[in-house]
């Protein structure tokens, strides 16, 4: 059996995908810089133990924060992959649907020419590069969702408001984004351990949402129809980031399962629920 290593498993998507696995039966290295129960603990991502498979998720998230760390973040980050090509019989990639701009009303297809507009999608870009000259396997990703993620998204913004009164804040209620479960993701990247396959995957709902319409569903969801939504910071320009995957379907016999809209109603929904316990 394939050796598995996960970097960044004490992450969103990578305790996810450590947490699938193992309740499957079978044993990963789960890699971090935490000091948890359970964790291979590094310093450096670059100390990461060898593996048949690498699956490397270890990157920091946040866009605004990758882009306030200026230049030596992309060197380090393009480091730490270099090495693990090094180490990987198979390295793959977690990468992010920003690298095609968000300037399309069509879908973006992995040929599509990519638009790297700030320091974050500059880092997706050239690590790309990287794995794909290795041989490895890159998913761009869509917006995902899912208990522990990331409080700086706005989903995340939104859910923390429900529970409160008044007027449910977003900057910009225009942009049209492809939301996936993370649940889904895990499930792609299940099925491509036992594929061999080696290139670009998108890994989305193929479906757009606008923001206004994710709060007016979270409201929906949750029966609070009659509040007020205010958008404190409207750019009034056309922003769209949907992803193609076709291409993913045909060569993982991967499905995202149901609709963007019912997933994340259900989120909202149960969260509410919680909420109440």
């Amino acid at each position: 059996m394939s050796s598995i290593v996960i970097t960044g498993a004490s992450g969103f998507l990578g305790r996810a995908l450590t947490a699938r696995i193992n309740s499957f039966g079978l044993s990963c290295t789960a890699v971090s810089r935490r000091n948890e129960d359970g964790f291979h603990q590094v310093a450096d991502y670059r100390d990461t133990p060898a593996g048949d498979i690498i699956i490397h998720l270890a990157e920091e998230p946040d866009r605004a924060t990758v882009n306030s760390l200026g230049e030596s973040y992309l060197d380090h980050s393009a480091a730490v992959v270099s090495m693990l090509s090094k180490r990987a019989g198979t390295l793959i990639y977690a990468s992010s649907s920003v690298v095609y701009g968000d300037e399309s009303e069509t879908p973006f297809c992995t040929n599509t020419s990519l638009t790297p507009n700030d320091l974050y999608s500059r880092c997706k870009i050239r690590n790309e590069l990287l794995v794909l000259n290795a041989g490895g396997t890159v998913l761009r990703l869509a917006n995902l969702f899912g208990p522990g993620m990331s409080p700086l998204n706005v989903i995340s913004d939104i859910e923390r408001q429900l529970s409160h009164s008044g007027a449910i804040k977003v900057r910009d209620g225009t942009p049209v984004r492809d939301f996936l479960s993370v649940n889904a993701v895990v499930d792609a990247i299940l099925l491509l351990l036992d594929t061999p396959y080696h290139g670009i995957l998108n890994i989305g709902s193929g479906i757009g949402l606008s923001i206004r319409e994710v709060v007016l569903l979270a409201l929906r969801r949750t029966g609070q129809q009659g509040r007020e939504i205010a958008f404190t910071q409207p750019t009034g320009r056309r922003s769209v980031n949907i992803l193609d995957i076709a291409e993913t379907q045909r060569n993982l016999f991967w499905s995202p399962g149901i609709s963007p809209t019912a997933s994340l109603g259900n989120y909202f929904f149960n969260g509410a629920k919680l909420d109440f316990l």
